[in-house]
């Protein structure tokens, strides 16, 4: 059962309006006081007894209306709550609850899917819940209401389901391994379940593996599936435990290692299970491979690191070297014995002793101190050795030269096994500190003089508990004049107990975030002040002692009051600039853009600022008014500073004038008065150039409409002064008002209908044009001495200046409807708000008249129908719409409430057809409403909520499953298919890989025998020239010439040159028939010429087709007919070529090896030819021993063979049937007899009336 929750939205003002004139409608009836006295009883009868739990509060949360489900969800029975509040009735209402109450109150919308509510005994329920604010007529929120449903049973099933699945997953997901059960039957394999840690080990999901058992068996490495298959195949045979061992390949190309486990067992069926785990090796693998990269790497590293110390002992050296200071090792034994095992360089900077000279004897060192220091140096190193702090002191010191230095001494301690202590440290050189205390004592004058007289404000903070709390320690002049705190009464206080809570807190995350950060930060405050907002910049610096600890915290402030209000104004300027729809633009004297805004670049359709600045102003102009613009515009505007006018703009994109209303100015230098730059701010013109050109047809028309329309239509032109006078009126206003039209022509409010009514239409004619929108009011006016009332609209006209200088007022009599509506407005206009505020269709439906007596207006919304057409279908409207199908349940529906009880809800589900013709499901919860004299129920109250979306899905869900159940058969049965096909594409790769690699070689000889040629012809043409001019050479060459035989040469190497050629020739065919039989670049579905790809084949074929030691050559007779391109996947197509081929020379190989002779003349014929205007044949047939008729019906079988095992898989026939039949819609079939060899015939179609899937 779905929830019926009702979500509430306001509605929009033209939903106002419809439910007024629905309302007036029924008032202008016979019957209305009554027919509205009766909504009235059904409506708060509706509210009462609806299916859903619902409550309507006024703004103090009182009760105002609650249903009966509202009761029953919250335990209050018959308890009298209507006019209490809710917190009284709830007393146990958390603040939060309040809080969402006030914002509702405010106009929120909350909402909440699912949310715990704590009843008042301590039990806790879930609930769904949703709260609305409702309107009052004036627009103000009344009240809210709240809409409510205990989902605490259906919760607590999730949450049940939930841990069950979830105990369940735990189990399989912390399992070291893919927990697994294969079955085989027949060879067949499934996967009845596998864990989801399958995904870790092999890449795949456990529902695809579950599915396709080959998605796994296409994971393991090509390397290892024969060992695999064996090990499965040998257990099958010999109940014993699987093991294995190998390699598995996941999607992502990552190669990991896997260890499968089980101990078949066989079941009734005589199927095979495998039960076991499948376990992750890599790690150990990995493991083996690297320990033995690890031990010979290790030697090597040894010297690696050896040869790194080295160099960190020399680099350290240096450091300690070039350190401003003495570094030191100073060791303390038990004993007292003092020594420096290590001492740097600077020794003798800083001492003045050589550092051999301190190791050799501390107290070399210790001489040196001033006799008044000696004592504090010697205790502070007795306390650091004791507490093992570090080492901090400072003395005097004068060097055996007779100079007095001040000395610095840092270092930290450790405590031996032993008890020696030793200090790691450095001695620095102060002395010139003692000249800074000086510099430092004028420093704070200095300081102290900013500090009082700087105009902004500071002051100091303690950081007390490492930055818990701060205390304030003083404040300069400046800041006690700017804060509007008394900020004397804080010096000494914390902030806890300066500062309210709250202030005290924000302001305490701010210090602490200047600790946290150790460095300055700022941030921005505003506050008020005699009724000025003020802003302070505020800057935290924090202070560190000696130990780098913040101690305190310095806090400056100054008012950036003026330059927020510039950065606002700023900002304003801005944003009124990119956001008008008007073209602003600035440009340089030059012409040449700066800027212009979104509004002007998508006028020109100039995609970018970056694209418009590539242009000039005059760019934009239409060019036929270039030169106006030249000649005119830009001499006025350097003259006078601006140009108002009409121009038109091009449209970059169209070419396309733009009329606009153009507005140039140059803006000057305020000091020199001289233009700067030149700015426009330019509006289109296109929409009022169309309107007037319109304007005249539909003067035309209004008129007709004026002069025609039963509706009273006056007109009151509004003078500059603003004074207003009647213009006119239509012949309606006439004939009701009993008027004359020439007799209202000039005259004021106060003229036609005289002081008092006059003044208070004055005054609204004078709100419409205050407000310069259309305006709706009743009002009450005398004519012939009778008050009747009025619905009048008044409709502002605005000229061509923005001033409205007419009113066009509308009215119509109410005088009759008045006086019912004002009786029972309020009370109805409540009631109905709460009702069309739910998007769920609220209806009252009559059993006896089988009719629908109410509905709210989200009848109009859900199903799309007007109100127009839902009053045309009028009683028949649920027949109408209702499927077919459903009546007769609804019917029997209806049926059941003859033995049904007050306060009963019955359920049910059914469609309806929306305007657009699309079928609704609809879920409605119905309970008795009314009942007729006799006590039978006449009436039933139901909410109908759209479950369209949950049945579409329901309706998916079950053909997703049908579909998986169909896909899981054909899965089973291409199972082989696609085995075969990984197979071939492997091949077809290598097969192009081959190709590719040796035709990059061969092209290269290729290419370079013709420039090979031409240059040996050009060495012979040279050698020629040289036996014209030189005909008797030296001895000794014409003996090189006798020896390498000269002209032999000469002649041999043209033939060597030409034979190589001929070589190269042949093997880029060979490449290209290899890469036509691959296709790896053809496997889309195509027009190829069928003879190619028989010839590639054959070509692969090659080398099969020789003679051998046992056999004679096999001739291949072509018997090609003129065939057309044919539409096919030529890369499949071949692989029929290459199986039914492969198949033939097999026969011709192995009758002869059967029958110990050689048939005389081996022979396969390729026969192809045009059957028909849409159908080509391809014939391959030997001339072995032929196909028995027993075994010609099974050739195209899975996995039937005639051949010895090792030798076929038997898929080869089933998968080339498979891709002409299947895949092309065409034939193959065998023609054969005993003897007589045997012929394949494939017919596949020219052309594909639809690409095949």
């Amino acid at each position: 059962m779905t929830s019926n929750l009702i979500t509430v939205d306001k509605n929009t003002y033209e939903s106002l309006q419809q439910e007024l004139t629905e309302l007036r409608q029924i008032v202008g009836s016979n019957h209305c006081l009554s027919t509205l006295k009766s909504r009235q009883q059904q409506m708060q009868l509706f509210i009462e007894y609806t299916p859903a739990a619902i409550a309507v509060f006024d703004c103090e949360m009182r009760y105002l209306l609650v249903s009966q489900r509202w009761r029953e969800d919250y335990s209050l029975g018959d308890e009298e709550i209507i006019g209490r509040s809710h917190y009284e009735v709830f007393p146990e209402i958390s603040q939060n609850w309040r809080e969402i109450h006030q914002r509702c109150l405010a106009g929120a919308i909350e909402k909440s899917e699912e949310d715990i509510f704590i009843r008042a005994n301590g039990t806790t329920e879930w609930v769904k819940w949703e709260i609305h604010p409702w309107y009052e007529e004036s627009g103000a929120v009344g009240g809210i209401i709240m809409f409510t449903e205990v989902i605490t049973t259906r919760k607590q099933t999730e949450i049940a389901l939930a841990n069950s699945e979830k105990f369940l997953r735990n189990i399989a997901a912390n399992v070291p391994g893919a927990i697994f059960q294969f079955t085989n039957h027949n060879g067949v394999w499934r996967v009845d379940y596998v864990s989801d840690f399958i995904w870790e080990l092999a890449g795949i999901s456990a529902a695809a593996a579950m599915q396709n058992f080959d998605s796994f068996l296409a994971c393991i490495h090509p390397e290892d599936i024969e060992n695999f298959t064996a090990s499965v195949l040998e257990v099958i045979e010999n109940p014993i435990p699987w093991h294995y061992e190998g390699r598995l390949i996941k999607p992502t190309g990552e190669v990991v290692w896997w260890q499968g486990d089980s101990t078949p067992i066989r079941n009734n069926q005589g199927e095979v299970i495998f039960c076991g785990v499948l376990l992750d090796i890599t790690q150990r693998k990995q493991a083996e491979a690297e320990l033995k990269r690890l031990n010979e790497e290790l030697e090597a590293r040894v010297e690696e690191r050896t040869a790194e110390l080295r160099h960190s002992e020399a680099r350290l050296q240096r450091l300690a070297d070039n350190v401003p200071g003495m570094l030191y090792e100073f060791s303390l034994q038990p004993d007292g014995t003092v020594s420096f095992p290590y001492a740097s360089s600077r020794c003798q900077e800083i001492l003045g002793l050589a550092p051999a000279e301190i190791k050799e004897d501390a107290s070399f060192a210790f001489s040196l101190i001033h006799p008044d220091d000696l004592g504090g140096v010697q205790q502070a190193i007795a306390n650091s050795a004791q507490t093992l702090q570090n080492f901090d002191s400072e003395w005097r010191m004068m060097t055996l030269a007779g100079k007095k230095k001040w000395v610095k001494a840092f270092s930290f301690p450790e405590r031996q096994i032993d008890g020696e202590v030793i200090w790691y440290g450095c001695l620095f050189d102060i002395s010139d500190n003692q000249k800074t205390q000086q510099q430092l004592q004028a420093q704070a004058q200095f300081l102290q003089s900013i500090w009082e007289g700087v105009d902004y404000g500071i002051f100091v903070l303690d950081v007390l508990d490492d930055g818990a709390e701060f205390r304030y320690v003083k404040f300069n002049p400046a800041v006690l004049q700017l804060s509007p705190m008394p900020l004397k009464s804080f010096v000494g206080r914390t902030m806890a107990a300066a500062l309210p809570a709250d202030m005290a807190y924000y302001y305490r995350r701010r210090y602490q975030e200047c600790i946290k950060l150790r460095k300055s930060i700022f941030f921005e405050e505003s506050f008020w002040n005699n009724n000025q907002e003020n802003w302070w910049l505020l800057n935290i610096t924090p202070l560190f002692d000696s130990n780098s600890q913040i101690t305190q915290l310095v806090v400056t402030t100054t008012d950036i009051t003026e330059r927020k209000q510039a950065e606002q104004d700023r900002q304003i300027f801005v944003s009124l600039i990119e956001n008008s729809s008007d073209f602003i633009g600035f440009a340089s004297l030059e012409g040449k853009p700066r800027f212009l805004n979104e509004s002007a670049l998508n006028l020109v359709g100039v995609e970018s600022l970056e694209v418009a600045k590539t242009f000039n102003i005059i760019d934009y102009v239409f060019p036929d008014d270039r030169q106006e613009f030249l000649q005119q515009i830009l001499p006025i505007v350097m003259q006078q500073g601006m140009w108002q006018g009409e121009l038109r703009f091009r449209h970059f994109q169209t070419e396309t004038a733009i009329p606009v209303d153009y507005n140039m100015f140059a803006i000057k230098n305020p000091e020199t008065g001289d233009p700067m730059c030149f700015a426009t701010i330019t509006r289109d013109a296109s929409e009022r150039k169309d309107a007037e050109n319109k304007l005249q047809e539909q003067e035309q028309f209004l008129r007709s409409i004026y002069d025609g329309v039963p509706q009273l239509i006056f007109v009151i032109n509004v003078l500059e002064n603003g004074e207003f006078r009647f213009a006119g009126c239509n012949s309606s206003a006439e004939k009701s008002m009993g008027i004359n039209h020439a007799t209202i022509i000039g005259k004021t409010p106060e003229e036609l209908l005289g002081t008092i009514e006059g003044v208070a239409v004055r005054q609204r004619y004078q709100s419409c044009v205050d407000t310069g929108k259309e305006i709706t009011y009743e009002e009450c006016l005398t004519f012939n001495e009778q008050e009747t009332w009025w619905f009048t609209t008044l409709n502002p006209l605005t000229n061509n200046e923005g001033r409205i200088y007419q009113i066009v007022g509308t009215t119509w009599n109410i005088t009759q409807r008045k006086q019912a509506e004002e009786a029972l407005q309020a009370n109805q206009h409540f009631i109905q708000r709460i009702a069309d505020s739910s998007p769920n269709i609220l209806y009252i439906f009559d059993l006896e008249e089988q009719r629908n007596i109410y509905a709210n207006q989200e009848l109009v919304t859900l199903l799309g129908y007007s109100n127009t057409e839902i009053q045309q279908m009028g009683d028949n409207l649920l027949p109408m719409i209702m499927h077919p199908g459903d009546r007769e349940r609804v019917s029997l529906h209806h049926q059941q409430f003859l033995d049904t009880k007050d306060g009963d809800i019955m359920e049910i589900e059914f469609r309806v057809r929306r305007a657009n013709g699309e079928w609704c499901w609809l879920y409605c919860r119905e309970t008795p409403f009314n009942r007729n004299e006799e006590g039978h129920i006449k009436q039933i109250l139901g909410v109908s909520t759209d479950i369209t979306e949950r049945k579409q899905t329901e309706i998916q869900l079950q053909a997703q499953a049908k579909n998986l159940e169909n896909t899981l058969r054909e899965l089973q049965r291409t199972q082989a298919q696609l085995i075969h096909s990984e197979k071939m594409s492997s091949v077809g790769n290598m097969v192009a890989g081959v190709a590719h690699e040796i035709n990059n070689p061969v092209n290269f000889i290729h290419g370079n025998l013709i420039p090979a040629s031409e240059y040996v012809q050009d060495l012979l043409h040279l050698l020629k020239l040289y036996e014209q001019y030189y005909p008797e050479p030296a001895a000794e060459i014409q003996a090189e010439i006798d020896d390498m035989e000269l002209d032999f040469l000469k002649e041999d190497l043209i033939k060597l040159l030409q034979s190589m050629r001929v070589g190269t020739q042949r093997i880029r065919e060979i490449v290209l028939s290899l890469r036509n039989f691959s296709r790896l670049d053809e496997a889309e579905f195509k027009l190829v010429d069928i003879h190619e790809g028989l010839d590639s084949t054959l070509m692969i074929l090659h080398h099969r087709l020789k003679a051998k030691a046992d056999n004679s050559e096999i001739t291949v007779v072509k018997e090609y007919g003129k065939l057309p391109l044919v539409d096919c996947y030529p890369g499949q197509l071949n692989q029929v070529f290459m199986n039914i081929l492969s198949n033939a020379i097999d026969a011709l190989e192995d009758l002869v090896l059967i029958n110990g002779e050689e048939i005389p003349h081996p022979q396969i014929r390729i026969r192809t030819e045009v059957i028909n205007s849409n159908l080509v044949a391809i014939h391959i047939a030997d001339n072995g021993k032929g196909i028995p008729p027993g075994i010609v019906s099974k050739l195209f079988d899975p996995f039937f063979t005639t051949k010895d095992v090792g030798k076929g898989t038997g898929l080869g026939l089933s998968i080339s049937y498979q891709i002409v039949v299947d895949r092309h819609g065409g034939k193959l079939y065998c023609k054969s007899a005993p003897g007589k060899g045997a012929e394949f015939v494939i017919e596949i179609p020219i052309t594909q009336p639809e690409m095949p899937t």
